[in-house]
Formats: C-alpha cells, sequence, structure tokens
C-alpha cells in the first residue's frame, strides 16, 4: 500500500469515526427510540410529500446545472446545456460515492477538460466561482429570513441565539470577503497592486486567475443569470427538509427551514463525516429545537428523508452513468 492510498483510507476512517460520533449524539437526543421508525413510516404513507421532495430536489439540481451554464459562459466556455447538466447528475454520483461533494467536482472539472482542453483553468475557475455565487444566494437567504422576518427572535434560549449570531458573522464576513475579492481583480485594483505588491500581482498564476474571476464583471449578464439559478438552487434545497418536516405531520413554516438550513448546509459540508451524516442531523435538530416544538426524533427524521430526496438523484446520476458506458461499449462494437 502506497502513502496516497493510505492517506485515503486515514482520512475515510476519520469521517466514518464522525459519522458515528454525530449520528450517536443525534439519536441520544431522542428519548423514544421507536418514534423515529414511527416517523419514516408516516413519511412512506404520505406519497404526495415524497414525490414533492424528490421534484424539489430534481429542481435544485436543475438550477445548479444552469448556474454552472452561465458561469461557464461567463468564463467564454460555450457548452449546450444538455451536455452541463449531465455532468451535474454525474456529479451528484460521485458526491455520494465516495462520501464528500469534491469528488463530484474533481469528476465535473476532469470531464469537462477533456471536452475542452485548452480552457482547464478556466474550467477549474468555474467550479470555484460556482461555489462562490451559492454561498451569497445561501447568505443572503439566511440573512433575510433569520434576520429581517425576524426568525432569530423565537430562539428558546441564549445558546441559541448565539448560535445564530456566530452563523451571522460567518455569512457576512464571507460575503464581505467575496466582493473584496472581485473588486481586488477590477483592472483599478490591479494597476495599484502592481505598484503597491509587485512581486505578488506580477505572479503569472495570480494574473491569469484574476483576469478569469474579473470576466464575471464583464459579462455581469451571465453574473446576474448565474445567481438567479443560485436562488432557485438554495431555496429548492433548502425546500426539500421543508417538505421533510412537513411529510411527517409537522406544522413548521417555510420561512423557519430557509433560517436554519443555510447553517446547517455549511456545518454540514466541514469534512468531518460522510456526506455530512450526523453533522447535519444533529445540527438540524439543535436550531429548529431552538425554533420550534418539533421533537428530537421528528427533527433526526426530517433531515435524513431530506437527504434521501437528494441522494434519489445521486443514484440516478450512477444509473447514468452506467448507461452511457454501455452506449459507447455498444457502438464501438458496432464500429
Amino acid at each position: 500500500m502506497n502513502r496516497k492510498h493510505a492517506k485515503g483510507i486515514g482520512i475515510f476512517l476519520l469521517k466514518l469515526a464522525g459519522t458515528t460520533l454525530f449520528l450517536f449524539w443525534a439519536l441520544s437526543m431522542i428519548e423514544d427510540k421507536k418514534a423515529l421508525g414511527e416517523n419514516f413510516r408516516h413519511a412512506l404513507r404520505s406519497p404526495t410529500w415524497v414525490v414533492a421532495g424528490i421534484s424539489m430536489a430534481f429542481l435544485s439540481l436543475l438550477a445548479n446545472a444552469f448556474r454552472w451554464f452561465f458561469v461557464l459562459k461567463a468564463q467564454d466556455i460555450r457548452l449546450p446545456f444538455s451536455y452541463i447538466f449531465r455532468l451535474t447528475l454525474y456529479g451528484a454520483f460521485f458526491n455520494i460515492a465516495s462520501f464528500g461533494s469534491a469528488a463530484g467536482d474533481a469528476a465535473k472539472i476532469v470531464m469537462l477538460m477533456r471536452r475542452v482542453p485548452d480552457k482547464k483553468v478556466g474550467v477549474t475557475v468555474s467550479v470555484m466561482m460556482d461555489h462562490v455565487i451559492g454561498f451569497i444566494s445561501s447568505g443572503t437567504i439566511f440573512l433575510v429570513f433569520a434576520w429581517g422576518l425576524g426568525t432569530v427572535d423565537q430562539a428558546k434560549d441564549i445558546a441559541g441565539r448565539n448560535a445564530f449570531v456566530a452563523a451571522t458573522w460567518s455569512q457576512a464576513g464571507g460575503l464581505l470577503g467575496i466582493f473584496l475579492t472581485v473588486l481586488s481583480c477590477s483592472p483599478v485594483m490591479l494597476t495599484w497592486g502592481r505598484r503597491k505588491f509587485p512581486r505578488l500581482t506580477h505572479n503569472r498564476w495570480v494574473e491569469k486567475i484574476s483576469a478569469l474571476i474579473d470576466l464575471h464583471r464583464i459579462h455581469w449578464r451571465y453574473a446576474v443569470w448565474s445567481l438567479c439559478a443560485s436562488f432557485v438552487l438554495s431555496a429548492s434545497f433548502y425546500l426539500t427538509f421543508f417538505v421533510a418536516v412537513r411529510s411527517l405531520g409537522e406544522k413548521v413554516e417555510a420561512a423557519t427551514i430557509l433560517s436554519v438550513m443555510p447553517v446547517v448546509d455549511v456545518v454540514s459540508s466541514l469534512p468531518i463525516s460522510i456526506s455530512g451524516l450526523g453533522v447535519r442531523e444533529r445540527t438540524f435538530d439543535f436550531l429548529i429545537s431552538q425554533l420550534t416544538g418539533i421533537p428530537p426524533a421528528a427533527a433526526v427524521a426530517a433531515a435524513l428523508i431530506g437527504f434521501l430526496f437528494n441522494l434519489f438523484w445521486g443514484i440516478v446520476g450512477g444509473l447514468a452513468i452506467i448507461t452511457a458506458r454501455h452506449h459507447r461499449k455498444t457502438e464501438s462494437a458496432n464500429e
């Protein structure tokens, strides 16, 4: 076993330990363990909500493809939307097959580089900007629903309110950082930077990446369209968890879920568990319990069901990959 494989196995075992720890923590908060199973059976007896959840997850996948499609256009990488959607679907599969979102991004980058080998840096920057725009939409949704609509005022104790305040500083700080980064890549700021920091700004890679980021200012219409798609993506993804809660018969407002899920999404994306399992459920349970009277068994079940709605399309992506490979083999055999 070489060092690379040993490192990969070590990281997986650490994530597995994190998943086990956080799932155990989330489940330990449930006094009536039978209630968790009953909640899943209740959801299955609500086919309308299940279809709604799967449909909402598909909408988020579709919006994800549109967002990347417009980001790529801003990078002067023009490809059919059907192809971009197919890569997005494949990426959804790799996200679950390798237990992390980084693998989905890597798969999309590799496959797209094969299609446009002369724009490798642009492809990489497009994935980075795709996530940046996603942070803008999720951060804005959080600030609007948590503070603009006063959802945070429903927090039951100081610990819950402090959690929302900490998330606010994180989201607001991230948004400010993005604004300053994009601003620093403008020609005016680069000219100033070349005078003040010549060693840094005259670096070949700094100049190239800055120019690629600045394309989103130049092609601002594509940036606007990608941001619109990102709001649809973020909202529909978060609302899959709203549907999951409603499938259990719990009366929760959509605004509450839209206040909680941006924080849950950020925390569950940390590389401390497999696909955010355990971390997502515990964070969702803690935050939703601060704002509503939902019992832990329902909160944990809803978080898992919302995850399963999105997992469904990852499995479809895997089937799409198998079908595509079989189709290529058949064509090669016929030739």
